[in-house]
């Protein structure tokens, strides 16, 4: 048992996993990526690069950076199909409920609903000329697509195809295919009955070559195999399926790149059709239900599947060899004879490729450690690790460790028994059979190189030497400095060429830097790494790409992201006559030098909007702007997948002062912003320019006339003077005015103090009307008569004092608000003897009043009324007066007595015949009345009757006492 061990693990370490797969590098789409759906039906581009998608959850449009929805209010479910596009632009589509769609200025329109004609069933439509044909079950439907009012047409049969470069229909009507062109008459093309009783239920027709392909299936029956027919002159010549498609239905017939294109539910099959035979040529996507291709404007290959998202494939001549995740990471890697490769991991997996036939075989033999540095010379395959090396003899297939080579960065056989490596403290040349070794220099080395003329360069951490036997190494300068290599190799025109981390690529000739390439030059990043001589061919890898530098044109071709390269760390490029294999972390790939540059035609871009001041303005080629629109932000970009990956774009500002000079925008940037443009006319000119193949697109422009300041324009200095006299004028005439203004005023001033002093003493004889001093005088007479002498003296004293200030406040226009609160203050005090305990008054407000003035004799006649009118007649209770002040624009005063009333006191009034106006209201009214025109403002008194009494309400001017 034990031995049967040791067997069987002895067999297992010469064992190999035989991996034959490789396929074209693409990029998977998918929810995580953004992608709205994985199920799709349908794709289309439209004439601005726009990739419209028909799929389960709707119709999509991807600009190459953004998925956008488009739906309708009366839509009826999700999914979309058929997406078609016509002349004027329009895309349209159609869903299961039997409605059509359109989408015109970025809108999805209803143009028809069938959902009565259909019954649920996808209806298929196509556009033919000005109309569009419907299949239903019961036949064709025909509309004019600019009017679906107009009465349709109908046909029995079923649509087949409308092959829009020829403008040809085809139906299927009576097992036999009609063809419709402008101007003339239907015709039969193609007589099925023969096959009417193979049970075809689906007729789809293609193109090859400028012939009709016709597949001929019924998916229902799986008896019933598929056929394919091909046009030869006037006939239909049988095709042979291959077996594969027996039980496999073709979902969409392509023809792309002169080849024959199958989409299938188990991948896309691609064929050459010669002498009526189909020849394999590739098969992508193996297992995936690919339904639908696109090729685009800008080649790229776009798979739509029905529930795998979305596979774009950007370049078929880069392909990636199918290797397990674990095992994909290629550190190492070198030629092994004449058409195999050798390689190494990261993980220490070992395998060999032979190039002809593309089988991979990854070696049971498995390592701990990372492999570095991999060289053969005629016997034995050499490889370097971090603690140890091996040593593999090619003809046994045998491991032998041997470490003198443990730890080598990079190594190279320099004939069949001496080897060169750079290690972490020297560059060492060893004989491979006696060991004998030989430091060059003790520094730390990286990089090695052994020239056509037999001569080695070093790369070492301090810069690059060249070491001649028996001689000290020579230092190579650049620009006076040393050069720090990350790579060293040779073109056949004896150029030495070395990768820098900052300075691009150096060319060396005797010693001398006679090339540098950098980004001013062609290279895509003066970050370069690993670099192979091709003839007089240099491949250069950087971190922005692969490039193939021509050494004699001195010429640059470009792989990119947007070619499908997803990775830049590529440890090792190996060029054969017609392919260059290379390793990275991603894994291997192959390139095929003929084709794989892709001569790609440069987009248009367009604007995605632009803006003035920060706000958003509609597009349009030129715009009139005042003089503070000086803020100018443009966004364009390039549609489609990576459309802007290897696009820069470039502008320049032109005015009076024309300036050809173009500035270029840094690459990824998709704007430019204008700040601060003085007045002026400008042109905005942009243009993109494509880095792989350095084309331009059309150059688009806008203009800007920004408008000078009023002072700085023509009108403006023309009318100044004109002005400015006009000016000088007013002022004139506004001073003169003002002066008339002012002696008109006091005109009216001295006019209106002439009123007011008739008005006071009006008022003041009203307010000691006969009737007032009678009741007055009796009071005290009565008093006297009681020998209330006391009394009689403090009445006449009070009725003195009230009459005294009277006159003195008579002379002035206006008194303290205190004189006058003194006053009433004084009259209600009279009042409240004649009336004794029957009368009462209260006074709120006035202690918030200081240093103001107010018109005299306004206020206590008002008072007097409020008590001859309300409270003289009153019979029960005690007479009450309240007086309020409130301070605003205003003095507002309110008085408020519980009197018999306004109704009351009239109807005893007019009992009396008693016509005459209260405490002479006439000449209160007239004296407010010139106060109110004199002040502007809203001045005078109002009535209010109250459950029990009235409320006066009263507005008098006033003015500060500092006035």
């Amino acid at each position: 048992m034990k031995k049967l061990t040791l067997f069987l693990i002895f067999s297992f370490i010469f064992l190999s996993i035989k991996l034959e797969a490789q396929h074209p590098v693409f990029y998977h789409l998918t929810e995580k990526d953004g992608l709205p759906d994985i199920e799709f039906y349908d794709i289309l581009e439209d004439s601005q690069g726009f990739i419209w998608l028909a799929a389960d959850k709707g119709l999509f449009r991807y600009d190459g950076k953004v998925f956008k929805n488009y739906t309708h209010p009366e839509k009826r479910g999700l999914s979309v199909f058929g997406l078609k596009k016509d002349n004027k632009g329009r895309i349209w589509c159609n869903n299961i409920s039997g409605q059509i769609f359109f989408v015109e200025n970025d809108k999805l329109n209803l143009f028809l609903d069938l959902g009565s004609e259909t019954n649920g069933i996808l209806a298929s439509f196509t556009l033919y000329q000005n109309k569009i044909l419907i299949n239903t079950m019961n036949g064709i439907y025909t509309y004019l697509r600019d009017n679906p009012n107009v009465e349709k047409e109908f046909q029995k049969g079923f649509l087949i195809k409308n092959k829009k470069k020829t403008d040809t229909l085809y139906t299927f009507i009576d097992n036999k295919i009609i063809v419709s062109t402008k101007d003339k008459e239907p015709k039969i093309k193609y007589n099925l009955e023969a096959y009417k009783e193979l049970g075809y239920n689906r007729w789809s027709i293609d193109s090859y070559q400028n012939k009709d392909l016709i597949y001929a299936h019924n998916p229902s029956m799986a008896k019933v195999k598929p056929k394919l027919f091909y046009q030869t002159k006037k006939e239909l010549k049988e095709i042979k399926l291959p077996k594969i498609f027996d039980n496999n239905e073709i979902i969409n017939i392509y023809e792309v790149n002169n080849q024959i294109w199958f989409c299938t539910y188990i991948g896309v099959f691609t064929y050459t059709l010669n002498n009526e035979k189909l020849k394999h040529i590739k098969t992508y996507f193996t297992d995936k239900d690919v339904g639908g291709l696109l090729k685009d404007r800008d080649d790229n290959y776009w798979f739509i599947t029905l529930r795998n998202g979305i596979y774009i494939m950007p370049n078929l001549y880069i392909e990636k060899y199918d290797i397990p995740e674990d095992k994909a990471n290629i550190s190492a890697m070198s030629k092994l004879d004449k058409d195999k490769l050798f390689l190494g991991s990261v993980t220490g997996d070992l395998a060999i490729l032979n190039t002809k036939n593309d089988n991979l075989d990854f070696l049971k033999k498995r390592f701990t450690e990372k492999i570095y540095a991999i060289d053969q010379n005629k016997e034995n395959v050499f490889l370097s690790f971090n603690n140890f090396s091996y040593v593999y003899d090619k003809k046994n297939k045998q491991f032998s460790r041997n470490d003198f080579l443990k730890n080598a960065k990079d190594l190279i056989v320099l004939d069949n028994n001496h080897i060169l490596n750079a290690l972490h403290n020297t560059a060492r040349i060893t004989n491979i059979y006696t060991k004998k070794r030989k430091d060059l220099r003790k520094t730390r080395a990286y990089t090695t190189h052994y020239s056509q003329k037999k001569e080695i360069f070093v790369g070492y951490v301090d810069g690059v030497e060249k070491h001649i036997e028996n001689k000290d190494g020579v230092k190579l300068k650049f620009k006076n400095k040393p050069i720090i290599a990350i790579d060293i190799d040779e073109t056949n025109n004896d150029i030495i060429w070395i990768s820098t981390l900052k300075d691009g690529i150096i060319g060396i000739k005797n010693n001398k830097p006679i090339f540098n390439y950098t980004v001013k030059n062609g290279l895509l990043s003066n970050q370069a790494g690993k670099i192979k001589g091709d003839g007089i061919f240099l491949w250069v890898t950087t971190d922005k790409g692969l490039q193939l530098l021509n050494t004699e044109t001195e010429k640059f071709k470009n792989i990119t992201i947007k070619d499908g390269l997803n990775s830049f760390n590529i440890s090792e490029i190996i060029p054969f006559k017609n392919q260059i294999y290379f390793s990275s972390n991603k894994g291997l790939f192959k390139i095929d030098k003929g084709k794989v540059f892709i001569t790609r035609k440069i987009l248009d871009f367009f604007f995605t909007s632009i803006f003035i001041n920060d706000k958003k303005v509609v597009e349009k080629e030129k715009y009139e702007l005042k003089f503070e629109e000086k803020k100018i932000k443009i966004n364009f970009q390039t549609n489609g997948f990576l459309g802007d990956n290897d696009i820069i774009y470039s502008y320049k500002l032109l005015d009076d002062s024309i300036d050809n000079n173009w500035n270029n925008i840094e690459k990824g940037v998709n704007q430019i912003t204008f700040n601060n443009l003085a007045p002026g006319n400008y042109i905005i000119k942009i243009k993109a320019t494509r880095l792989s193949a350095e084309k331009e697109s059309i150059v688009k422009n806008i203009t800007l006339n920004i408008k000078a300041p009023y002072y700085k324009q023509i009108w403006f200095m023309f009318l100044m003077p004109i002005l400015l006299f006009g000016i000088f004028w007013f002022i004139i005439s506004k001073n003169l005015r003002k002066k008339q203004k002012i002696q008109k005023q006091t005109l009216e001033k001295e006019r209106m103090q002439k009123e007011l002093i008739t008005s006071k003493l009006e008022t003041l004889q009203s307010q000691m009307n006969p009737h007032f001093t009678f009741n007055a005088l009796n009071s005290i007479q009565n008093l006297v008569l009681k020998g209330q002498k006391q009394d009689a003296y403090n009445y006449l004293t009070k009725f003195s004092s009230l009459l005294r200030e009277n006159l003195m406040l008579s002379s002035k226009s206006f008194v303290y608000f205190d004189e006058e609160l003194s006053i009433i203050k004084k009259y209600l005090e009279l009042e409240k003897l004649r009336f004794k305990e029957g009368f009462a008054y209260k006074i709120t407000g006035a202690e918030l009043i200081d240093n103001v003035k107010i018109p005299t004799m306004i206020i206590q006649p008002f008072i007097e009324n409020a008590i001859n009118h309300g409270l003289l007649h009153k019979t029960d209770g005690i007479g009450k007066i309240e007086i309020e002040f409130y301070l605003e624009d205003t003095l507002k005063c309110i008085i408020i007595d519980n009197g018999i009333g306004i109704e009351a006191a009239t109807t005893i009034n007019n009992k009396r015949n008693n016509t005459k106006k209260s405490f002479s209201t006439k000449s209160i009214s007239s004296k407010l009345k010139i106060l109110k025109d004199y002040y502007k403002t809203d001045i005078g008194y109002t009535f209010e009757k109250l459950k029990s009494g009235t409320k006066v309400i009263l507005k008098i001017p006033y003015t500060f006492s500092d006035d």
